[in-house]
């Protein structure tokens, strides 16, 4: 087993890097005899002859060559661990991972990553987008920092911060049935189909829970589900900020549900309880519930 060291490999890059041994020794602040000795000590240790000694000038062989790529290698590690040390040391995390609910408009989910860019934090973010249920489920199953949801967590040992409430509404197309509808009774919507989105859960509460029909299409996301009812399929739940165009352009309407046609999310940010968040974090935590006050 090789047990190259740190100090061969610098050595080997300084020599291909300054181009003369004298050079290497001045840059590694070493004497000429420590350079040669580090180099034929890697020789020895690799079997292999790196350094073509036989013109003027000391230059490297194939193996030279290649052994020199792999030198650099470690080095670019050593520099990397390096990196995260001095990171964990001056209080930011080495990395914030992120899943959120797409109820939640992505502008707002960009805007604290925006804030972390303008600091120059060290801290690799990493969002994740899913729906619904499936948002605290992705957060488990990840490992992650933070989560973003509409929904109140099953994991009690959670901290929430509240963020600003989004709307809902209960929308169809302009020509569906139920948007000609004056006042939608619950046989109304017994008789059509009903748009969800993958992960949807009762603790949504929505007012049409106990009186939609059995016809139900299931899709990935909210994009698609607004393609569906633009496509007059059905009838369906959906974020206001997702629908303001067709809200204004009049391709999408409000149906006139009896029981109200709409809805409030109140979602939360929320971390793991004695996990102490890391000034990442926090910024993220703060920029967040500050983006959705605006």
């Amino acid at each position: 087993m090789l047990a190259i060291t740190l100090e061969q490999a610098r050595t080997l890059d300084a020599l291909a890097t300054h181009g003369t041994l004298v050079k290497a020794a001045a840059a590694l602040r070493k004497r000429h005899s420590a350079v040669l000795y580090a180099l034929r000590n890697l020789e020895a240790q690799t079997g292999l002859a790196l350094l073509d000694r036989s013109a003027y000038r000391t230059a490297f062989t194939p193996a030279g060559e290649r052994v020199l790529v792999e030198c650099r290698r470690l080095l670019a590690v050593e520099h990397d661990l390096e990196t995260v040390c001095e990171t964990i040391r001056s209080g930011w995390e080495p990395s914030l991972r992120v899943v959120f609910d797409g109820v939640v408009p992505a502008s707002d989910v960009l805007a604290p990553v925006r804030a972390l860019m303008q600091q120059k934090a060290p801290t690799r973010v990493e969002v994740v987008g899913e729906f619904l249920s499936r948002v605290e489920e992705l957060f488990a199953s990840s490992g992650a920092d933070l989560m973003i949801s509409v929904l109140p967590p099953h994991d009690r040992d959670l901290v929430g911060t509240a963020l600003a409430p989004l709307r809902a509404l209960l929308v169809a197309h302009l020509r569906h049935p139920l948007a000609k509808i004056t006042r939608v009774q619950p046989r109304d919507l017994s008789q059509h189909t009903l748009i969800t989105v993958r992960g949807s859960d009762p603790r949504l509460q929505l007012p049409t829970d106990a009186t939609a029909g059995n016809e139900t299409v299931q899709l990935h996301d909210f994009s698609s589900k607004k393609s569906a009812l633009l496509a007059g399929l059905g009838y369906g739940w959906m974020p206001e900020a997702l629908i303001a165009r067709e809200l204004g352009r009049g391709t999408l309407r409000k149906i006139a549900w009896a029981s109200g046609n709409t809805h409030v999310f109140r979602p939360h940010v929320y971390h793991r309880r004695g996990r102490e968040p890391g000034r990442a974090t926090r910024m993220f935590i703060d920029a967040l519930v500050s983006a959705r006050r605006r």
